[in-house]
Order: structure tokens, then sequence, then C-alpha cells
């Protein structure tokens, strides 16, 4: 896979919710990702906030 490819499979599980699987798919393909690296970092980081929020929020609530 090229870092496009790479960078494409990471959005895609993302977008499917799979951020653990991101994340160790981003480390094992840190040096193939070149510039695409920070940019897939960044977005699991956007991810991991705003999921922090919504558990927080959802404590608020009780649910």
């Amino acid at each position: 896979m090229n870092p496009q490819e790479l960078f494409e499979h990471i959005k895609e599980l993302i977008a499917k919710k799979d951020f653990a699987a991101a994340k160790t798919f981003l480390e094992d393909h840190k040096e193939e990702l070149g510039d695409y690296f920070d940019k897939a970092k960044s977005m699991l980081e956007g991810n991991d906030m705003v999921n922090d929020a919504l558990k927080k929020v959802k404590g608020l609530f009780g649910k």
C-alpha cells in the first residue's frame, strides 16, 4: 500500500469507530505513512477528545 492508501484505511477505521484498530494500524505503519502520519494522528486525537467529552456528558446524565 502506498501512503495515501494507508491513510484512507485509517480514515475507514475511524468512520467505523474502531479507534483501537486505527491507533494500532497507525503505529504499525508510521514510517510508511510519511507526511500522512501527522494528519492521521491528529484525526485520532480529535476523536479521542470528542469521545471523552461524550463520556463526561453521559456521566452527568447517568446514562
